[in-house]
């Protein structure tokens, strides 16, 4: 099932924001969009003055691909003249891709401001506080995990050197993992099983050959993600950094899968950390880059079941 938020209000804006992203955005530009084939929510960090231009073409051209009609945008940290000078340029590149710009706040300490006199709020802003806002009520609800910051839902998937410690004693004296063990371990975790140190191992040990790495993942479905997630996490928390790359860019497969591209991109970093051409890690990225919806994944596994 999928929650729908409605917007109506600033404060529905910023109540929004860190559910859809998972996480409560700091220095960074946030885009909402409305109106096309499918949602195309984004974030990016603030850039730095000299490289505006190659920033914001990472949030429009998804946008113009997905054919959005509308836009909100929100601006975090960014100070007030920096953040009028985003925000107007950002109002130019939309309508010259013929995109409507809903609405553009600016959050700084706890209030919002109208950068591009939207609202003709004060000089001085609006205090607020979505802290007991229905949407994150509903996140709860949801089983959602908001976090503070991007820097926590990093820590999130970050190494365990206990467990890491205990793998890498196993790794001695694993061995690899037949195809269809390797399915068939991942079917036991995905169900619920706590993998062991020496499962672990094997695991990380198959991982290395790409046949028994796609056993691993090549047929997730989009009901199975969250559970992927769950599995994927465990692993790369335990794994090695000279073994984190190809567990860490499952799991940024499933979060992909499961809608949480924010989950995705952290565990890209600790693949591209291992393996900066990491063949799946760099599939997901240009995924991500490019909006590709998780549904796409839906039609790509029908359309492998057709018949040659």
């Amino acid at each position: 099932m999928t929650t729908k938020l409605s917007i109506a209000r600033p404060e529905d804006v910023l109540a929004a924001v860190p559910v859809l992203l998972g996480f409560q955005p700091e220095k960074s530009i946030v885009m909402l969009t409305f109106g096309g084939a499918h949602q195309v929510h984004g974030r990016i960090d603030l850039p730095p003055p000299g490289e505006v231009e190659a920033c914001l073409d990472s949030l429009i051209l998804p946008a113009v691909r997905h054919q959005v009609r509308g836009v909100l945008l929100v601006l975090y940290d960014s100070g007030p003249r920096f953040g009028v000078k985003i925000a107007r340029r950002l109002a130019e590149r939309l309508a010259e891709c013929d995109i409507d710009l809903i609405g553009c706040l600016r959050v700084q300490d706890g209030r919002w401001f109208d950068p591009l006199g939207f609202h003709g709020v004060p000089d001085d802003g609006v205090p607020f506080d979505v802290g007991a806002h229905p949407f994150r009520a509903q996140a709860v609800y949801d089983g959602q995990l908001v976090r503070r910051s991007r820097s926590e839902l990093a820590a999130s998937i970050a190494s365990d050197p206990a467990a890491v410690a205990e793998t890498e004693a196993a790794l001695g004296q694993a061995s690899s993992m037949k195809i269809y063990e390797v399915g068939r371990l991942v079917d036991d975790a995905v169900a619920g099983t706590l993998l062991s140190a020496d499962q672990i191992a094997s695991l990380l040990l198959a991982l290395r050959d790409p046949q028994r790495r796609d056993a691993a993942w090549g047929g997730m479905t989009r009901e199975e993600a969250r559970a992927h997630v769950r599995l994927w996490t465990d692993v790369v928390r335990r794994s090695p950094d000279d073994h984190v790359a190809h567990p860490a860019a499952v799991l940024a497969f499933a979060a992909w899968l499961g809608g949480d591209g924010a989950l995705a991109w952290c565990a890209l970093d600790r693949c591209f950390a291992s393996d900066p051409h990491h063949g799946l890690g760099v599939l997901v990225a240009q995924m991500l880059e490019g909006a590709v919806p998780p549904s796409a994944w839906e039609e790509a596994l029908g359309q492998s079941d057709l018949p040659a």
